[in-house]
């Protein structure tokens, strides 16, 4: 594997002691919602740069915009660290407080597609990127995390001929067993989706205390009963939706978004139940066998799939994952 793609391992350390990104003050934060009636927080790191590039962000399987603080601190602690901007973009049909999942894109998930929501979703991108002064072109990298993977390889497949991606993230990569069934699946993310969650808020690092007062248990109560079609569909599209060859094929089309140059990197944590380190060792050997030159394999050690949770590693990863780092 050595020889297809480069691979590190970031040593386990005390992520309560991780320091605040240079400039974490004196980012520009705003929620706001589409014209298509998405949520799009914007993290602007510029300092008065009105350039820029820009960072896309796509969401965990129930997380939010609204409902779910980390997901703001995830988009604030990636746009410091980069000096950019960074948009971060619902998943249609999660927020509780935007409208239910269209039948369009239930059906497309029924059979694994993840295309029809990514295209709702580059709508509102369109209007985030207005909102902070930037076009397509300024789009640089997308970023996806558990879920958020799957969506990101749509969302490179489905971008339009302007953006040119320098780097694509897939971080913790859910559903990458296509051996196991939906039931086999399923109970694995729940039983192991959240492991360590309750530490993690413990250790958060004091620069995010006031996190630790999110009821993770009961926002997702909330959601199950009036998001019930957000939660089952993502999953059960995860199941049937083969990542690797979406990216495949998102290199392959006419006017790429992505080419064998846009660095990869593949990361996970080495206990992570919800995405083995063996099964994304298959798909950074798949990508690089595809034509994508420069695959970067990372793991995170001693952390599992809640460890995103955790602001002080999310940093930390964005550090060690810039391709300079890597």
């Amino acid at each position: 594997m050595g020889e297809l793609f480069i691979a590190k391992t970031m040593p386990e350390k005390d992520w309560s002691q991780v320091s605040k990104p240079n400039g974490w003050g004196d980012v520009a934060c705003e929620r706001i919602i589409t014209d298509n009636n998405l949520g799009v927080y914007v993290a602007d790191a510029r300092q008065g740069d009105a350039n820029g590039k820009a960072t896309i962000i796509l969401p965990q399987w129930s997380d939010g915009t609204l409902h779910n603080p980390l997901s703001q601190e995830r988009a604030k602690a990636t746009a410091a660290i980069e000096g950019g901007v960074a948009l971060y973009v619902d998943n249609p049909g999660v927020e509780i407080d935007l409208p239910n999942m269209s039948e369009d894109i239930k059906q497309a998930l029924l059979s694994g597609d993840f295309k029809p929501g990514a295209i709702k979703q580059w709508d509102a991108i369109a209007q985030g990127l207005d909102y902070a002064g930037l076009d397509f072109d300024s789009v640089s990298r997308v970023l996806g995390a558990s879920l958020g993977a799957h969506v990101a390889s749509a969302i490179v497949r489905t971008a339009p001929e302007e953006v040119h991606l320098e780097r694509m993230d897939l971080w913790e990569t859910a559903g990458l067993d296509k051996e196991n069934n939906f039931l086999q699946f399923a109970a694995n993310f729940m039983m192991h989706g959240g492991d360590g969650y309750a530490d993690i808020l413990k250790n958060n690092p004091e620069w995010v205390a006031y996190l630790r007062k999110i009821n993770g248990a009961k926002e997702l109560a909330k959601i199950a009963i009036r998001r019930t079609a957000g939660l089952f569909y993502y999953p059960w599209a995860i199941n049937r939706h083969d990542i690797g060859n979406t990216i495949i094929e998102a290199k392959n089309r006419k006017n790429p978004a992505i080419d064998g140059d846009t660095a990869l990197t593949i990361l996970n944590g080495t206990e992570s139940k919800v995405s083995p380190s063996e099964l994304n060792n298959r798909l950074a050997t798949q990508l690089a066998l595809n034509g994508f030159r420069r695959v970067v394999r990372l793991e995170s050690e001693g952390c599992v799939h809640a460890s995103q949770d955790n602001i002080g590693w999310w940093t930390e990863m964005e550090r060690y994952s810039e391709p300079e780092a890597a």
